[in-house]
């Protein structure tokens, strides 16, 4: 995979279909062993990935087939990770997919290119259901030629969730986040979730919550509230299933973003974690051999990318990490852009991207278009800026959007050091300008401000966002009774004539 060249990561190239080994036809597994390839020069199927080109060669990609079904549940591990080939960025390069379903209709379940920086073979391990049929694709993307690769199947009475069946985390705000993931195979009662904000910290040796099984949505899934994290930081999370007397194997780590107030900057050349919570586009090293180094923007030299397309109009989104603003806040957004063609000479496509803001990271969310760019500078990046101003206190993400038309050529924007500063309103009404005490609460809790504010109307609403109570109000102190509320914490959004302010509360 380190092997990159961005001539090569091409998503428009034709299919190729070979008819020497394909997934109908897939090798039965019946037992643990190592298996040997043989020259992959099968039919390739997109699932876990989506490339139809090799990436080593530019040719039609091809693969070889395995499929294996369980008798029990448990997990399979699938590893070229072995004596027989060679480690090291000259050795052995594959690439993995595990995938389920029927042969016309395939569902990525797991995949894994390389294990490391410096090892570009492959390991995945998954959780496997009893009775379903998992198909082993390994393809031709960095080597056609023949290895080994060894598979191991272990029963498990209580699974794990899969590593691919995680949900990107949700509700930040500074201190809180909400975590979810598809429930693992088993059905186990409960599940325990361990966060620490030691990004490096051993499964096991944070802080431990246990949270009952749940079957929100579809596919069923459990969600984790997760509050009182130290403020503004990342986190990394693990998930296990609790079966009571037994658990399973942690599954992680997963990293979380706790909302940020401003200023805050990104220039995507942190080693430990480039996209610090930067959503969207593909990330990409410009110390990887065959990548010249003055593609970044003067950093250590990573900077994230989003190509068009030679056949549609792009529809690419981007979204920042969770910002915490107050009401009357003014940001100034700025970031800068680059085009790129893999043919040499070549005339670049324009590349289109809007700057948005909204609610969530999702483009239903995105409400507000703040700046329209147009970008097709081949030879240096360009200052790109955008401004916005928030009416009310809350927990804000900025988009952006690649909406590029289809293009003549293949093109590529590269976007690098991206840029939050604010200044705050003369008169802003903030959250620091309101009291609500006591919180925690039982029955009563009163609203007070600072600044002889009329309070408008009182909203409250649960940590999956549902409006658990509403009042009116017209007078600058108000009461709120939530003695019919269940426990657990609660965002309380008061509205005055003067702004709008957010505050968490507990109900005991």
């Amino acid at each position: 995979m380190k092997k990159l060249l961005l001539t090569l990561v091409l998503f428009t190239a034709g299919y190729g279909a070979f008819a020497q080994a394909t997934c109908a036809a897939a090798v039965n597994i019946t037992a643990n062993g190592t298996f040997t390839t043989g020259a992959i020069n099968g039919t390739y199927v997109t699932g876990c990935y989506t490339n139809t080109t090799d990436g080593a060669t530019g040719a039609p990609m091809r693969a070889r087939w395995w499929k294996y079904t369980p008798t029990s549940n448990g997990e399979i591990t699938v590893t070229s990770a072995i004596a027989p080939n060679p480690s090291g960025t000259t050795g052995t390069d594959s690439r993995v997919s595990i995938l389920r379903g029927t042969c016309t209709a395939l569902t990525c379940v797991d995949s894994n290119d390389d294990v490391s920086d410096t090892d570009y073979r492959s390991t995945v391990t998954v959780p496997v259901a009893a009775g379903t049929t998992y198909y082993i694709e390994w393809d031709s993307n960095w080597q056609a030629t023949t290895f080994s690769f060894q598979f191991t199947f272990e029963a498990a009475d209580c699974i794990r969730p899969g590593r691919n069946e995680f949900y990107r985390p949700g509700n930040y705000t500074t201190t809180d986040a909400t975590v979810a993931w598809i429930n693992a195979i088993g059905e186990p009662a409960s599940y325990d979730v361990d966060w620490s904000i030691g990004l490096d910290d051993a499964a096991g040796t944070g802080t431990i919550v246990n949270v009952p099984a749940a079957a929100i949505g579809t596919p069923p899934s459990t969600a984790a509230a997760l509050t009182g994290l130290p403020e503004s930081q990342n986190f990394r999370y693990y998930v296990r299933s609790n079966c009571g007397d037994t658990q399973s194997a942690w599954q992680g780590p997963n990293l979380g973003y706790l909302a940020v107030p401003l200023p805050y900057t990104n220039d995507f050349g942190t080693e430990a974690n480039s996209t610090d919570g930067f959503v969207g586009f593909s990330i990409i090293n410009t110390n990887a051999a065959g990548t010249p180094p003055f593609f970044g923007d003067g950093d250590t030299g990573r900077f994230m990318f989003t190509p068009n397309s030679t056949t549609a109009v792009s529809d690419r989104w981007a979204y920042s990490r969770a910002i915490s603003l107050v009401a009357g806040e003014t940001v100034t957004v700025n970031f800068k852009t680059r085009a790129y063609v893999g043919t040499v000479g070549a005339t670049p496509s324009d590349m289109t991207l809007d700057v948005t803001v909204g609610q969530a990271q999702s483009a239903a969310s995105q409400t507000e278009v703040l700046t329209s760019i147009t970008e097709n500078n081949l030879d240096a990046y360009t200052p790109q800026t955008a401004t916005f101003t928030a009416i009310e206190d809350g927990i804000y993400y900025f988009g952006f959007h690649n909406n590029s038309p289809i293009g003549a050529v293949q093109t590529f924007l590269f976007f690098d050091t991206l840029d939050f500063s604010s200044t705050l309103g003369v008169n802003s009404f903030s959250t620091n300008d309101v009291s609500v005490y006591p919180n925690p609460a039982k029955n009563i809790i009163s609203i007070t401000n600072s600044l002889n504010a009329t309070v408008d109307s009182i909203e409250m609403t649960d940590l999956n966002g549902r409006v658990v109570k509403s009042q009116k109000v017209n007078a600058t102190e108000a009461q709120v009774n939530i003695s019919d509320l269940s426990v657990g914490v609660y965002m309380m959004k008061i509205k005055t004539d003067q702004g709008i302010a957010t505050k968490k509360v507990i109900k005991e």
